[in-house]
């Protein structure tokens, strides 16, 4: 099935579907929720799918939930990862920085920037679809 790319952008309306950021649809770029290398594997084993994808069958890898806008950054982080694997990733990001970054710690010292450990919510948890 050929990904109708109008559908995906509208899906949230312009927006990045993980950081929110309103993207236009000629940088937009399309991410398997359900990373396509996995996607049979997942599927047969009914193997880290989302509550929200559980409906989808071998046949599904191109529909619609399956897919969602994504910004350059979000999609190249995300890669081929799952969607749990991609949330701990970015929650790790601040404990790396501490460990590794001089310029970091040095900003974090001078109060140039305050740390806010929360969970990470992506855009399209909070936002309904078109």
């Amino acid at each position: 099935m050929k990904i109708n790319r109008n559908q995906v952008y509208v899906k949230y309306k312009g927006h990045c579907a993980y950081c929110g950021e309103e993207i236009n649809i000629k940088d937009m770029q399309v991410d398997h929720i359900i990373p396509k290398r996995n996607f049979e594997t997942s599927i047969k084993n009914n193997f880290r799918i989302p509550s929200f994808l559980k409906h989808l069958t071998l046949d599904d890898m191109n529909h619609i939930d399956n897919l969602n806008p994504t910004c350059r950054v979000c999609n190249n982080w995300k890669g081929s990862h799952y969607l749990e694997l991609f949330r701990s990733e970015i929650s790790e990001q601040v404990k790396r920085l501490n460990e590794r970054s001089s310029n970091y710690r040095m900003a974090k010292k001078y109060g140039q920037l305050k740390e806010t450990i929360k969970p990470i919510v992506f855009y399209f948890e909070t936002c309904p679809t078109t």
